[in-house]
């Protein structure tokens, strides 16, 4: 129970599920799952992950409202894919930069240093109460 909650392991473990690695040219079109194609060799492959796996500290209860149409994409949201590198790292593009991962304790941290700071108003006002009386 870090910071006072439930773990959400069933939650990591549906994410993790629904990660998907595909075969695809360089291109990024997808290859067929039963064989190779027969110049693969000089060709060369790329992986792409569908719905890449990022272990959260927590995860946010979102509600769908019911007349909003799920498949439809917002303004501004990404792409849930990305291509592994030759060093196992996620880029964008095939032969992209790496793209830089969320840390798993960034969050942790600051929700650690905003309890702190809330403690330490409440004590100071406390304080400060307690002197006035």
């Amino acid at each position: 129970m870090l910071l006072f909650q439930f773990p959400e392991w069933s939650e990591d473990l549906t994410d993790w599920n629904r990660e998907m690695h595909v075969k695809c040219t360089y291109n990024g079109v997808q290859l067929s799952e039963t064989e190779f194609p027969k110049n693969w060799l000089t060709d060369g492959i790329q992986i792409k992950i569908l719905f890449p796996f990022c272990l959260k500290p927590w995860h946010r209860f979102k509600l769908q409202p019911s007349h909003k149409d799920p498949m439809k994409k917002k303004k501004g949201q990404k792409n849930d894919f990305c291509f592994l590198t030759v060093w196992g790292m996620e880029t964008e593009l095939p032969f992209g930069s790496p793209r830089k991962r969320r840390s798993f304790f960034e969050p942790i941290f600051k929700e650690l240093k905003k309890n702190k700071k809330m403690e330490n108003e409440m004590f100071y006002s406390f304080n400060n109460f307690k002197r006035k009386n």
